[in-house]
Parts: C-alpha cells; structure tokens; sequence
C-alpha cells in the first residue's frame, strides 16, 4: 500500500474514471462518482498513457498492465437495486482489443473487512466482443450483470475495533494483456452501471 501511494503521489496516475450511472435512462439526470486509477507495483514498466487511455507500453513485446480503482460511496451507487427479475448491476467498459494479441479484463472485487473475503462481483472481457481497430463501448444487458447491493464499511469505529454499518470495501482491477507483438489492449473508462430487463 505504501508503494501505491507513492505512485500516486509522484502522479502515476490514469486519468481514467470509474463512474455510476444507471442504463438505459441515458437521458435522465446522472450522479458521476470518479476515482483515478492507480498502477499496480507489478506493472510500473509495462504500462504507458496516452491521453486518458491506458495502454500496455508499446516496448513490451508480450506481457500485461494492471491498473486498481477505489470505488467510492456517493450518487447512484448507494441506491439499491430491489427487482432480481428485472435489475442488474453490470460494468460498461470503453475498451480497445485489436484481435488475438489483446485482451482487456476489468472485474469489480469486494473485500470483506470482517472476514477478510475477497469476492468478485463483477466480470468484464474483451475477448467477448469483435475486435476492432479503435476503442469501442458495448451497451451492457442484463445476463452481463449480476444482482447485489453496496455494502460500505464506514466509521465510527467502536472501542473493538469493528466497523459500524456496513462491511466491505470495493475496488476495480483492470488488466490489459498483450499476449503477442501487435497487439493493442487499452481501457480508457468503467462505469459501473444498472441495467434493466428489457
């Protein structure tokens, strides 16, 4: 954790953002909760910006890039979903997978702050769509989802320690992956989004 906020400090940062929001009420009024991305130790030389995007360094014949997104209690996200028949909660990657030599996996991970479980709650891959040359952004549907609620450790602390309210921390990880020369994998945001059966 030290060598992460070290990182952040010296703004190895992505400027990417980690966003709630709710689909397909697009054109409703929206809360954006945005948290940059941090780079995974492992990945301080594998990894390069350009612009927003993140990319795996252009030097590196094959290897990977892992990027980790705090997710915040604030806007949408703390409104629960009630409907398992009909509601979802789902990850709306922009990414960018040139073909066989790309790919990008982003999953959302709850740490249980009691037990210490590590739970993954949310999983996205790029290899699940058609390659493209540029980024694209899929329209996330219900089966890409999976149906729960934020459950935010917050304070006060009691005397024992134990957290009050809730019990678990949440973050993103995204991983980038070039398996040969020639490939492309790059993100450039995740909004974590609901999803409605149509």
């Amino acid at each position: 954790m030290k060598i992460l906020c070290s990182i952040a400090r010296r703004n190895r940062t992505a400027l990417l953002w980690l966003c709630a929001t709710a689909l397909p009420q697009m054109a409703a009024a929206q809360v954006w909760v945005a948290s940059p991305g941090i780079v995974d130790e492992s990945s301080i030389s594998t990894f390069e910006f350009t612009g927003q995007a993140a990319f795996v360094r252009s030097s590196v014949a094959t290897g990977s890039t892992v990027l980790r997104y705090n997710v915040v209690p604030a806007g949408d996200i703390l409104k629960p979903i009630t409907n398992p028949c009909c509601e979802a909660r789902a990850l709306r990657v922009r990414f960018n997978d040139n073909g066989n030599a790309a790919q990008v996996i982003v999953t959302l991970k709850r740490y249980n702050l009691k037990t210490g479980n590590l739970t993954t709650l949310l999983y996205f891959d790029s290899d699940d769509y058609p390659a493209q040359s540029g980024f694209q952004k899929p329209v996330p549907r219900i089966f890409d989802g999976n149906f729960f609620n934020f459950s935010f450790a917050q304070g006060p602390t009691a005397d024992t320690a134990e957290e009050q309210g809730g019990c678990c921390a949440y973050y993103a990880d995204a991983k980038l992956i070039r398996s040969a020369p020639g490939g492309i994998p790059g993100v450039a945001s995740i909004r974590l989004v609901r999803v409605l059966a149509p």
